[in-house]
């Protein structure tokens, strides 16, 4: 019987993520992986204090989105750079932007400073996370990829667990500053154990685009994000302005980020790129919505709520173990598929039990259903991009995932915000509001299903095109 062409059976005789070779690397970014699930977890919980003790609870949106704008420009920077120098720079790089960024926040005494830390957190976090991905590129042969994303995955079943928990009771028996300044700790420790995994890394030649040209682009982008998040928490003409300028800046910034053909879901890299995007965006968006949604229409307690979350995260880790088992010989691109259907259905679901006619616990049920989809089609997307991207391109490749993932976030938390507000009436009376919401991630689910079919790509060249949207 013919072994599967994505790689996805290791060879006999083939050393495994512990075995010798591997196990320092392996255990080196599990640990960082655990810190990022932690670390956002945690400064979640405390978030809303912070802002609170600074007398800034307006600007709270811009707390949360300009991370996410930042890690934006993160992202692209961070890639580039791993393409050329190895991923060793970059994510040293980021890990002390974002060690910066945590001491800045737990330190400031307005919230002028604290946004600063926000923004420097984002930028050293995207870089993080692209250069840990093109870690595991150039670090396991891809039969082991699969299986290292599993890991990747399992990683934040813990935190979710117990990040709210511990960073909760830090903050209400000492201090939101204690839970910034912890974390900043933790980040130095998984930048130490990163070490000797990063020098056995190759460093590789072959990409030819330089990194300032990907900078300007990246900002721009990261500036017309920020924009847009900002104006889908507040409805005035003014930030109607603001909405209409930071999607001229997307537009303009988006050409030179993401590959050929992206809008016109090309097949291979452009589709696994949109794909992303789509998913990624209604399922952040779904489960921004979720919670609230069960506190103030069907009257559950914050803690019941939040066990939406914990099993949704459950879920997700199942789905990507289940993914990464060597046994299942797995077509990358028909457990994408599978993973889109999947995660429509379960928007669909939610969908469905906005509605007083179906029972409460519809929603949370449809959300874990989404999550377990995405559990699938995750991990897979980031294998086969790493499958189909020679050496030169891991990095940038793995850039357009990230920023495909981080701006339909946001342009798709902003719309359906927008959406919130103009039919919110009363907590109890938001069915409407909500239903509103669960339609958009679904159509967004719909598009991705239908995109996830153009997946299976042609075998990678060498030649290094271009990006550009098309």
């Amino acid at each position: 019987m013919p072994l599967p062409t994505d790689g996805s059976v290791a060879a006999p005789g083939e050393p495994g993520l512990l075995s010798g070779p591997h196990r320092p690397r392996t255990l080196a970014i599990a640990a960082t992986f655990f810190l990022v699930a932690f670390a956002g977890l945690a400064l979640g919980t405390a978030m809303p204090v912070a802002v609170q003790e600074l007398n800034a609870l307006p600007l709270y949106a811009i707390a949360f989105g300009g991370y996410l704008s930042a890690s934006l420009a993160g992202t692209v920077v961070g890639g580039g750079w791993a393409d050329r120098r190895g991923p060793a720079a970059p994510l040293n790089a980021g890990c002390l932007c974002f060690v910066g960024g945590s001491v800045l926040a737990g330190a400031a005494p307005s919230i002028m400073p604290f946004l600063a830390g926000r923004l420097l957190q984002g930028a050293g976090g995207g870089a993080v996370t692209v250069a840990l991905y093109v870690m595991v590129g150039r670090g396991y042969p891809a039969a082991l990829r699969p299986r290292m994303f599993s890991v990747v995955t399992a990683c934040w079943i813990l935190p979710s667990m117990v990040g709210p928990a511990i960073a909760g009771a830090v903050t209400e028996h000492l201090s939101w500053r204690w839970v910034f300044h912890g974390i900043a700790v933790f980040t130095l420790g998984a930048t130490a154990l990163l070490r000797r995994p990063l020098a056995a890394l190759p460093h590789d030649k072959t990409a030819t685009e330089e990194p300032a040209t990907r900078v300007g682009p990246a900002v721009t982008v990261a500036f017309g994000a920020g924009l847009l998040q900002y104006a889908g928490s507040q409805a005035s003409p003014r930030t109607a302005v603001l909405a209409v300028v930071g999607l001229l800046a997307v537009a303009a910034g988006l050409r030179g980020l993401l590959p050929a053909g992206t809008l016109r879901a090309r097949p291979g890299i452009p589709a696994l790129v949109l794909v992303r995007g789509l998913t990624a965006g209604a399922y952040f968006t779904i489960e921004s919505y979720v919670p609230l949604l069960l506190v103030n229409e069907r009257g559950w307690s914050p803690t019941a709520a939040g066990y939406s979350l914990t099993c949704a995260a459950l879920a997700w880790a199942a789905a990507s173990w289940l993914q990464g088992r060597p046994r299942l010989s797995p077509r990358r691109d028909r457990v994408i598929l599978l993973g889109a259907l999947i995660h429509a259905a379960g928007t669909a679901l939610t969908l469905a039990g906005v509605l007083r006619a179906a029972p409460a616990v519809t929603a949370p049920v449809g959300f874990t259903v989404a999550a377990f989809g995405m559990g699938l089609l995750l991990p897979s997307v980031g294998v086969l991009t790493l499958d189909l991207s020679p050496p030169g391109r891991q990095g940038a490749n793995t850039a357009a995932l990230q920023v495909a993932d981080s701006l339909c976030s946001v342009l798709l938390i902003g719309v359906c915000g927008a959406l919130f507000n103009a039919l919110h009436t009363a907590a109890g009376s938001d069915a409407a509001a909500f239903a509103a919401v669960c339609a958009a991630a679904l159509a967004a689910t719909l598009l991705a299903s239908l995109t996830a079919r153009r997946v299976g790509a042609p075998a990678p060249t060498t030649a290094a095109p271009k990006d550009q949207l098309a």
